[in-house]
């Protein structure tokens, strides 16, 4: 005859569903973080540093050299705004090489800018995404508009 202490060698152990719950918790955390840090880094950090580049190109408007009217700067300044947003897009490039991109554009701007400063700007484009090098088609438009006066953009104060 069995005894009740028989039986309970026979039974599963009561806390094994704890355990499968404790270890489906850690496989799904895990998961989860894994994924975060994945999208971080293949869309939000790329994005971001998209940003940061933006914002360095912008604030060329603010920095005219002297050789140049304001309207000439204006059409510089805009074009390689139009350059940035049209050819950057953040899946053609990863985040270390915009890291370096944003990095040398900062430390170019360390010094005076100037025209070459923007046709610097453009062949690094041309240089760093597919989008940049297609997007090259347009220099000739931006150079034949800067030479005749510049102008006809909105939206950009050069002082």
């Amino acid at each position: 005859m069995n005894t009740i202490d028989d039986r309970s060698a026979t039974l599963p152990k009561r806390g094994w569903w704890l355990r499968a719950l404790a270890a489906t918790a850690i496989v799904l955390t895990a998961s989860l973080v894994v994924g975060a840090v994945w999208v971080d880094h293949t869309v939000l950090k790329p994005h971001r540093l998209g940003r940061q580049i933006e914002q360095q190109i912008k604030s060329l408007a603010m920095r005219r050299p002297p050789e140049m009217t304001k309207e000439q700067w204006t059409s510089a300044v805009a074009w390689t705004l139009n350059l940035h947003g049209n050819s950057l897009i953040s899946f053609q490039c990863d985040s270390p090489k915009l890291g370096k991109f944003r990095d040398r554009l900062e430390e170019r701007f360390a010094g005076p800018v100037d025209m070459t400063t923007i046709l610097w700007i453009w062949d690094e484009y041309a240089r760093a995404c597919p989008g940049g090098a297609k997007y090259q088609r347009f220099r000739p438009m931006m150079l034949e508009e800067i030479e005749a006066g510049g102008g006809g953009w909105a939206g950009i104060d050069v002082p």
